[in-house]
Order: C-alpha cells, then sequence, then structure tokens
C-alpha cells in the first residue's frame, strides 16, 4: 500500500490516525489537523479465510505504521449494536450489566462515550481479545463508536425550529436513523441493509412509531444515498420536507489514489 508523497511517516506526531472497524472489513484515515491537503482514506474488505481478528492483526503488523505515535489515534467502532443511557442512570461499574439487559454479549469488552451534548452515554461492545491487542499496539487509542460522531451534529442542525427532524445516514451496509425535537433526542437505531432487510421498511416504521408528520416534520438524507437511489425516490412520494444534507470538511483528496467515499462521522472529526 502506497500513502500520499506528502504524508511523511518520519513525523507521525503531526497526524491524526482513526482506524474504523466495520462489519465486513477495516478502514483507517490519516490526516494533518493544520493541513487540509495531507489526507488519505483507505478501505480493505476481509476475505473469509482468516477470522475478522486475525485479518485485523495481519493489517496491523503488515503495513507497520499503525503502531507510530500519532497526534490522536481513534478506533471507531461501526455497528448496530449499542445502546443509550441518560447521564443520570449511568454507572461506570455497571455498564457490561446495562448493556448485557439490552444486548446480549460474550467474551466482549463494554465502552461507553459520553454524548455531553445530549447527557447521555453510548454503550458499545468490542471483541476483548481484539480490544486487548489494539490497546498493545496502537498508540494511546481513543475508543468510538460511529453513533457518538453522529448525533451531536445531528443535534445541532436546524434545532430551532419546531418540527421533528429524522436524520438517516447510508454506509458501508447499514443505515443510521436519528430522529430530533429541537435538541432533545427522539430515537436512535442502525439497521442493516440488504436483500433481505429493505430500508424504507424501516424508515416508515420509525415515523410510524414517534409518530412523525409526513407533512410538516422533515426528513434528512446523508452519507452514500447514491446506493439508495430506488428508497430515497419512493420517499420523496410519502414524506413532503425530504432534503440530501451534504456535508463536506475541507480536505485534499490525491486524484492519483483510488479512495472511497469517505463516511461521515470521518467527516466530522476532520472538522475539529
Amino acid at each position: 500500500m502506497f500513502l500520499p508523497k506528502n504524508i511523511d511517516l518520519t513525523h507521525t506526531e503531526e497526524y491524526s490516525l482513526s482506524i474504523r472497524l466495520i462489519p465486513d472489513g477495516f478502514s483507517f484515515t490519516i490526516h494533518c489537523p493544520t493541513d487540509s491537503d495531507i489526507f488519505y482514506y483507505k478501505t480493505t474488505l476481509f476475505n473469509n479465510k482468516l477470522s475478522y481478528f486475525e485479518n485485523i492483526k495481519k493489517l496491523i503488523f503488515d503495513l507497520g505504521f499503525f503502531t507510530q505515535p500519532f497526534k490522536t489515534t481513534r478506533v471507531i467502532v461501526v455497528s448496530k449494536e449499542y445502546t443509550l443511557v441518560p447521564e443520570i442512570f449511568y454507572e461506570e461499574k455497571k455498564i457490561k450489566n446495562i448493556f448485557n439487559f439490552n444486548i446480549t454479549s460474550t467474551n466482549e469488552t463494554v465502552l461507553a462515550n459520553k454524548v455531553a451534548e445530549n447527557d447521555f452515554y453510548v454503550l458499545f461492545a468490542m471483541n476483548e481479545e481484539l480490544h486487548s491487542f489494539l490497546c498493545r499496539s496502537l498508540w494511546n487509542p481513543i475508543f468510538m463508536h460511529h453513533i457518538s460522531q453522529l448525533l451531536p451534529y445531528f443535534a445541532e442542525h436546524n434545532n430551532e425550529t419546531e418540527e421533528k427532524r429524522c436524520y438517516i445516514n447510508f454506509h458501508e451496509k447499514l443505515m443510521d436513523i436519528c430522529c430530533f425535537k429541537q435538541n432533545k433526542l427522539l430515537s436512535a437505531n442502525t439497521f442493516p441493509i440488504n436483500e433481505n432487510f429493505n430500508a424504507l421498511y424501516f424508515i416508515v416504521g420509525i415515523w410510524e412509531k414517534l409518530p412523525m408528520d409526513q407533512s410538516t416534520d422533515f426528513l434528512y438524507l446523508t452519507g452514500n444515498t447514491d446506493s439508495q437511489k430506488e428508497t430515497i425516490d419512493t420517499l420523496k412520494e410519502l414524506i413532503q420536507k425530504v432534503e440530501i444534507l451534504s456535508f463536506s470538511p475541507n480536505i485534499t483528496v490525491p486524484e492519483e489514489e483510488e479512495t472511497s467515499p469517505v463516511p461521515l462521522d470521518i467527516k466530522i472529526l476532520l472538522c475539529e
């Protein structure tokens, strides 16, 4: 793997590294917070010859530079298994019990991210062996769930309106649906998108349960919207206020490099 020429791995302390653990692969970003021209994003999908853990371990060892001392090293877990706990009910010593009450997990480490803007914690799990390996191999890694990045951004967007707002983020083979009433979070869910689970089914279900008004409330679509054109066309027939929400951080993507669409949670990090 060849990084852009302007990324100097002898000065990794000037760069931020973000690793994303996606359901069927691994992606990473290297960028310089003070220079928008220094940016690289790459996705690698795994084969079935090795386990998920073995695939990641092989990548870390083969590429080598992940273990260097970056300015910031983040590990972002991308999954549909998480639960939200209001701060008033949060107890650090009981997070595994709280998580397992909602989502059954075995041989996993349960982690927590505080979402200060909404006064709650996101609880999520990682394979215990993988978590231990990354803690040993990376330089002071910060572990995060992808939804922890999205919720503060959605909460701030157009939050002065009285109408409810629904945000849908398409990425990988997943779909995040987050709904708000001004700054108040109404619901947050992540669903798989495949032949057996139609995106439209989940979206309409959320609108009916909250409930949301098809004439007055807002639906914002973001992420890999090109992959869901048929669904979006149908939503525009059902809901009056539908808008594609664009988010463009000030980064320069090298023309000579093949890059995958940069996920929204990474774009938000680039603006910090």
